[in-house]
């Protein structure tokens, strides 16, 4: 069974927040990065969220904090799946994503893509004319541009906290101040 997780970086919001967000809570239980869920604050005022289901940044309830924080980079693999991904938000929108699927022959971006895409896409198309596909990595490698993080290397020395479940409802955190949207600017609406 090969590589399987997800995680979202998220600024914007405290670590009470994205608990409450999330309906859980600190384990007592300390448990390996990548087992369960688990959280970290990482530099320049990240908080990330690591899943052991590769699903569940991109599409499961550690998306929803995409929208609560004002900006967020989420990214999920499963080499069994053979699926790797990658997705932004800004102001609490869904800005962009990138999904790659070499089985079914799929590289798919949709939205505005941060510029830092480019120069990667150039790349993979160098090194695929040499017989190599970086197209796999370019989610994991525009993400971690973005935010700084990756899951790569010596994961015994990051320090983390596991999370558990409270049993109780998930709460959305109270809405942090946001500046405008674009219509909202243009035509002087608040």
């Amino acid at each position: 069974m090969g590589l399987s997780h997800s995680w979202i970086a998220v600024r914007g919001l405290t670590r009470e927040q994205t608990l409450e967000a999330l309906g859980m809570d600190v384990s007592d239980a300390q448990t390996n990065l990548l087992e369960g869920v688990s959280l970290l604050e990482w530099r320049d005022d990240w908080l990330v969220i690591v899943s052991d289901d590769y699903r569940n940044a991109l599409q499961g309830e550690l998306a929803e904090l995409g929208q609560l924080g004002t900006s967020a980079v989420a990214y999920g693999a499963s080499e069994e799946a053979l699926y790797w991904g990658a997705c932004g938000y800004e102001d609490g929108s869904d800005v962009w994503s990138i999904t790659v699927n070499p089985a079914k022959q799929v590289f798919r971006v949709v939205g505005y893509p941060p510029e830092q895409l480019d120069p990667l896409l150039g790349q993979a198309k160098a090194a695929q004319a040499e017989g190599t596909d970086l197209f796999t990595a370019i989610p994991a490698v525009l993400a971690e541009s973005i935010c700084g993080f990756a899951l790569e290397g010596d994961l015994s020395a990051v320090r983390h906290v596991s999370l558990k479940s409270t049993g109780r409802p998930r709460q959305k955190p109270a809405a942090s101040p946001r500046k405008p949207g674009l219509l909202a600017r243009i035509f002087g609406r608040r």
